[in-house]
């Protein structure tokens, strides 16, 4: 993992990077951080620089500036933004706002412009720059009309990129959701009233036409599927990366009924080796041939102990695959609405 000094002496004028660590300070007579000495003067600073980034005072930042737009408002502080104006995830041309849109009015707020490009980041003259879903530290975008899909790269995945629509998008290093009492994660319409027969509808007024849009968890941003060897003999064989994501209860249920039907197999070949035994037993005695008499009891035996038995299973494994392994069994057990990798 590459990493950043927080503090470095090219931010600094010549004067302030001669400062060093020496002895313990005060900050309002309350001892708060290590004082610094003028290597020059030989003289402790006892008071917090203006410039020296230490308790929250300003010190150095990013010269990185955002492009200007024509219909933008801009609040900020530092390399802290929030973007008020047209959907735009690059230049002035990209996005709805590029191409003359109406009712695309977005809202970014960002903070890092370029901060993964170290060598724009850290200049010491000035840069222009547009917004970079990639480069750029931490961001939400809102916006009403965008291709948020496209927006921040996100792979097809089972439903597709969703085009044209209101979106929001989070990016960061690291993206937390806490409910302190639950998180839901819902997709579809909402009961709410006034709608007309068909309920809720999209940000442009459209209908929504699926009643449960897909959820899909990509670890990785990758959707496709990839070649393994597995299986018998390590014969390969092609894998989705991106799959249904197992039901549990039904799964439960699933592994229930199959437990049953591999205990009754179980008892039929019990039943098997038992009859066998008293077969074999019943002809390796006494000196009189009589083998008509202990095979004929051998077979009814075998009939009704061991190959109903066996016939029975056989349509119970064909009934528990009707009703669990198939996209249209009514206990399927992967479902049909949310996607993992």
């Amino acid at each position: 993992m590459s990493e950043r000094k927080i503090w470095d002496p090219k931010y600094f004028n010549d004067a302030e990077a001669q400062l060093k660590s020496q002895q313990r300070g005060v900050y309002g007579g309350i001892p708060l951080f290590t004082a610094l000495q003028n290597s020059r003067t030989g003289e402790y600073i006892t008071e917090l620089p203006d410039q020296s980034g230490l308790i929250q005072t300003n010190g150095p930042e990013s010269k990185v500036y955002l492009k200007p737009a024509p219909g933008q408002k801009v609040i900020k502080k530092r390399n802290a933004y929030i973007v008020f104006g047209k959907d735009r995830p690059g230049g002035l041309e990209t996005g709805w706002g590029g191409k003359g849109a109406i009712n695309c009015d977005a809202i970014d707020i960002v903070v890092g412009r370029m901060s993964s490009l170290p060598r724009v980041n850290n200049a010491r003259r000035g840069t222009i720059v547009d917004p970079n879903f990639a480069a750029d530290a931490a961001r939400i975008y809102i916006s009403q009309l965008t291709d948020i899909d496209k927006n921040f790269g996100i792979t097809e995945g089972i439903a597709g990129n969703v085009t044209t629509r209101s979106g929001i998008g989070i990016k960061a290093d690291a993206v937390r959701i806490i409910g302190r009492e639950g998180v839901k994660i819902v997709t579809g319409k909402a009961p709410f009233p006034g709608f007309g027969i068909f309920g809720e509808t999209n940000a442009l007024g459209g209908r929504i036409r699926q009643r449960a849009p897909k959820i899909e968890l990509i670890a990785g941003n990758k959707s496709g599927e990839r070649t393994v060897a597995g299986g018998e003999f390590l014969r390969r064989e092609i894998i989705q990366d991106l799959q249904p994501a197992v039901r549990g209860e039904n799964m439960v249920s699933a592994l229930k009924e199959l437990h049953g039907i591999i205990e009754n197999m179980m008892s039929a070949i019990f039943n098997l080796a038992v009859v066998n035994t008293a077969f074999a037993s019943a002809i390796s005695v006494g000196p009189i041939p009589h083998y008509g008499i202990a095979g004929g009891a051998t077979a009814t035996q075998v009939l009704d102990s061991v190959v109903n038995n066996i016939w029975q299973q056989r349509i119970n494994s064909n009934i528990w695959e009707a009703n669990f392994v198939y996209p249209f069994s009514y206990r399927y057990v992967c479902s049909k609405n949310v996607f993992l990798t």
